[in-house]
């Protein structure tokens, strides 16, 4: 990070806030005086002291904000003092798992335990090996999961060694690793009787414990010797690596073994033992990660309503792990009040999206919720008048209703969104009025007369645009979960861009191998000197964008752009960026121009250009309608909803033959059709008609 003076010589904005607005002046002067203080006492997540006797006799203590014992020491000193630190884990992992067998149990009917899950089993391994890690424990990053994808696990003391191998210093060592395990590198062993301490390795130092059996093999160490050994090693004091040194190779040579390797192997060793990792550990870990990704393999559904249930106040996570369980066709339905629980609840094979998800909405409003729910005949609530009257006015506040709303979660009552958002105040009153006449036994004669009474009619208004309602819920829920902006304008996209963005790597590698054996010149142009990036455009939404300043002062931006099958990364440098950088706020589906490179096996795309998707459609030279592939009440639709958007864009229709070579027949109207090419026009075939892929876009 930067100190508060750089940020405000970096950014003008900040310096004219300042100087404009006695406010932000006097909070600045604030921050200075308090920057660089110790903020808190921290407390050590996992940290347990022991002490022979009283604690305070051995160190100051206090209270944390939860009332715990704390020393005032750190780590290194209480050690220092003779106080024994250990680290007790609790693994949010440990809790998922418990979750997933609980629910197979509910929604499967078995009863399976930890014990149940061999390490053994392939499964675990064939996912693995295919880079499907998100959720398992310990694997699911991006560089791991590279790394497990060219190695390709079959065996636990595969998964143990990659864990071990994926720290900061063997990490140079893992393409060696997997070409050893591929067969394409020989396994050699300095000493014939290495193989069988490196053998699971493949003839790689990996583990604290390979230091201490080597030295205990071929020089004779004790164990405790060994471990002398390596924590010498570990800490580099050269005067005890000296005289570990003359001990091993006299120990090697007493036993027979060639001086000259004796201190190559002495010299390896020393190299690993800086970063080998404790085996032990490493094992404990993969357990934990196989038994995880047995469950992805043979419960998915589960699998990951019990990962995204341990991760329902993390949105970010909650989203990635959406997306990764659609993927997977496993269908996450919309939160609702008739079906969703606190958690994310598995039916079948589907998956309800949990309440506690949404934002705005606190547990004992949820658990009220499901309380009212559980009293209702048949436990679903059969009218949005019984919800509002059950529930309570009390607990059904203003900001409960609008989220549950945006969230969808009050769908399927015969009102619409835009209905329900107008209107919740007059169900809130109606309850309300209810609830006081319950209080003072007084019921309305029309009630004892009527029990159509109790139907509240909500106003007509018109029903949000799916833009709008998908821009609401995503408000909530963080992501498109009921639909996606994008749906139904995949044959628009395609009649311009390069490929969809799943398709960008084959796109690629095609682009790479045709100009490798090309001998045409590509036209110069600075973005591209190397000329080793395709030009490329795709469309799409932004997410995850993250401004920064530059070394000069500018501003630039990485992001990722989205589509119905996948997304890439973008890098906007300064002189795109403060072209585009309106549009990147907007939350609007745009069209994207630049260069695809690919760095690190991963792609990404230099934008050149940015423009919002309404902007190609004033492009449309003209619209294409295969008619053939509509029933009658679709053409009916399709007339109907053409007449609505009249405009000035040509349209073709035509009926295609359904045996080879497919002859068109066109289809010419008495009056010609023109229309307003706009995203709405899409929309709202998509809605009526379930599907655009009847159309077609000519440029």
């Amino acid at each position: 990070g930067i100190s508060i003076e750089e940020s405000i010589e970096q950014e003008p904005r900040l310096k004219e806030l300042i100087e404009t607005d006695p406010q932000i002046a006097n909070l600045i002067d604030l921050a200075l005086k308090v920057e660089g203080l110790v903020r808190h006492a921290g407390i050590h997540a996992a940290g347990v002291v022991i002490a022979d006797g009283r604690i305070r006799d051995f160190a100051p203590i206090s209270r944390g904000s939860d009332g715990e014992t704390v020393v005032q020491y750190d780590m290194k000193h209480s050690e220092k003092i003779g106080l024994i630190k250990f680290d007790f884990l609790g693994l949010k992992t440990l809790t998922h798992i418990h979750s997933t067998l609980e629910l197979i149990k509910k929604n499967k009917g078995l009863t399976l335990s930890t014990q149940d899950i061999s390490i053994d089993d392939p499964g675990i391994y064939d996912i693995m090996s295919q880079g499907d890690t998100l959720g398992v424990f310990q694997f699911e990053g991006e560089g791991i999961t590279d790394a497990i994808k060219k190695i390709k696990p079959t065996s636990f003391f595969d998964i143990t060694a990659i864990n071990a191998l994926y720290r900061p210093g063997p990490l140079a060592m893992i393409p060696v690793f997997a070409k050893r395990k591929q067969g394409e590198e020989p396994v050699e062993y300095l000493f014939d009787e290495l193989k069988e301490i490196l053998e699971e390795t493949f003839g790689i130092i990996v583990y604290q414990e390979q230091v201490m059996a080597i030295a205990a093999k071929i020089a004779g160490y004790t164990l405790g010797e060994a471990d002398m050994l390596r924590r010498a090693m570990g800490k580099k004091i050269k005067e005890e690596m000296d005289q570990h040194r003359i001990r091993f190779l006299k120990g090697a040579k007493e036993k027979g073994f060639d001086e000259k390797k004796s201190e190559e192997l002495f010299e390896l060793m020393y190299k690993f033992a800086d970063y080998g990792f404790n085996k032990s550990h490493a094992a404990a870990y993969c357990v934990i990660a196989a038994q995880t990704a047995w469950l992805k393999k043979y419960y998915p559904v589960e699998f990951y309503a019990g990962l995204l249930s341990t991760e329902l106040s993390n949105t970010d996570k909650v989203v990635q792990y959406s997306k990764d369980a659609q993927k997977h066709n496993i269908t996450i339905h919309p939160p609702h009040i008739n079906v969703s629980d606190y958690s994310f609840t598995p039916k079948g094979d589907k998956i309800y999206f949990g309440l506690g998800a949404i934002k705005g909405i606190g547990e004992n409003v949820i658990a009220e919720i499901i309380q009212a729910r559980q009293a209702q005949q048949d436990q679903t609530f059969s009218t949005i008048e019984s919800f509002f009257e059950s529930v309570g006015p009390k607990v059904l506040n203003k900001k409960t209703l609008e989220s549950l709303i945006k969230a969808g979660a009050l769908d399927g009552f015969g009102y619409h969104r835009a209905q329900l958002m107008q209107g919740f105040s007059l169900l809130s009153d109606w309850a309300l009025e209810k609830y006081k006449n319950k209080a003072i036994g007084q019921s309305s004669l029309f009630e004892l007369m009527d029990e159509d009474i109790d139907k509240i009619q909500l106003p007509e208004v018109i029903e949000w645009p799916r833009s709008e309602s998908l821009r609401k819920e995503k408000e909530v829920l963080g992501f498109y979960l009921s639909d996606h902006p994008l749906k139904g304008f995949e044959n628009i996209i395609g009649a311009w861009a390069t490929s969809s963005l799943v398709d960008l790597p084959g796109v690629f590698k095609r682009w790479q191998e045709q100009t490798s054996h090309s001998n045409h010149k590509q036209k110069y142009d600075f973005r591209n000197r190397d000329g080793n990036k395709k030009k490329v455009f795709v469309a799409g939404i932004l997410r995850e964008t993250r401004e920064l300043i530059t070394k000069k002062g500018t501003r630039m931006a990485f992001s990722r752009l989205e589509d119905l099958t996948g997304d890439v990364s973008l890098v906007i440098f300064p002189d795109t960026y403060a072209s585009v950088q309106p549009l990147m706020v907007s939350e609007r589906p745009i069209s994207v121009s630049g260069y695809l490179e690919s760095e690190s096996d991963s792609l990404k795309i230099i934008v050149e250009s940015m423009l919002p998707l309404d902007d190609i459609f004033q492009k449309a030279r003209k619209l294409v309608f295969k008619l053939n592939q509509l029933n009658e009440t679709q053409f009916e639709c399709l007339s109907e909803v053409l007449g609505h958007y009249k405009g000035q864009t040509p349209c073709e229709f035509f009926i295609q033959g359904e045996e080879e070579p497919y002859a068109q027949l066109q289809i010419v109207p008495e009056e010609p059709v023109f229309v307003d090419f706009k995203p709405e026009l899409i929309e709202t075939l998509h809605a009526k008609l379930g599907t655009t892929h009847f159309m077609e876009l000519s440029l």
